[in-house]
């Protein structure tokens, strides 16, 4: 399953899920665009994932602005000539009541997980189209269709971003693009291990979640689009 000189564009890149989906695409032929709010720890990533420079390029920009979301597409087509794939991993997870949740905290969250999405998707869209050939995917969660106790601002956040994800695939269905969202539970890291040792069941690995978004960006997945894809045990 070949992305042979792909442009992916990887939000979120220094996140949990980042370097290992990068190195999946990277595998896969693809040629990378890093993206997050850290210039030094993109370049960390950058270097321990050990592929020649003229397939990895990073940039630090803040998805919560629009302005800054526009630049990192005017970038990203500017040093490749174009961009075929937008990995948005960008997210985030306060916790808290209705009652107790400060605006703040719900503006955070709205932020995090959904302004950025739209922002990016908004951004990096017409490129694709232009293309005739593109793949859009996020990432959310299983409280957005099942909220739990004190989850309440992020849960609503992953549903609104889960609409759009949905939204803009029916926008795209006959311009070669599609639009799906994978959803997991828990992604299972040592550090998520560590601190929910009592955990039977709900795990993702990240590479399971990186094997899934390289399939769905593959042409053979090419069928695939407005989708809600769960992924857990």
């Amino acid at each position: 399953m070949s992305l042979t000189n792909k442009v992916v564009v990887i939000t979120g890149a220094t996140g949990q899920l980042g370097p290992i989906v990068a190195r999946a695409f990277a595998s896969a032929g693809a040629k990378l665009a890093l993206v997050g709010t850290n210039a030094d720890d993109l370049l960390v990533l950058s270097n321990e994932l050990g592929f020649p420079e003229s397939r990895v390029f990073t940039i630090a920009r803040d998805l919560m602005e629009e302005a800054s979301a526009k630049a990192l597409a005017d970038s990203v087509i500017e040093h490749y000539g174009r961009a075929d794939i937008l990995l948005h991993l960008v997210g985030g997870y306060q916790s808290g009541g209705l009652k107790e949740l400060e605006t703040q905290t719900w503006d955070y969250m709205l932020n995090l997980n959904l302004r950025t999405a739209l922002n990016a998707i908004r951004a990096f869209l017409p490129f694709l189209t232009a293309n005739g050939w593109g793949r859009i995917m996020t990432i959310s969660s299983v409280v957005a269709e099942r909220p739990s106790a004190n989850s309440t601002a992020y849960a609503v956040a992953k549903a609104g971003l889960e609409t759009l994800t949905l939204a803009v695939a029916q926008e795209v269905k006959d311009k070669g693009v599609t639009s799906n969202v994978i959803v997991i539970r828990s992604l299972e890291t040592a550090e998520t291990r560590a601190a929910s040792s009592a955990k039977a069941a709900g795990w993702t690995k990240p590479e399971e979640v990186a094997a899934l978004l390289v399939f769905l960006c593959s042409d053979e997945a090419g069928a695939i689009n407005g989708a809600r894809l769960p992924l857990y045990h």
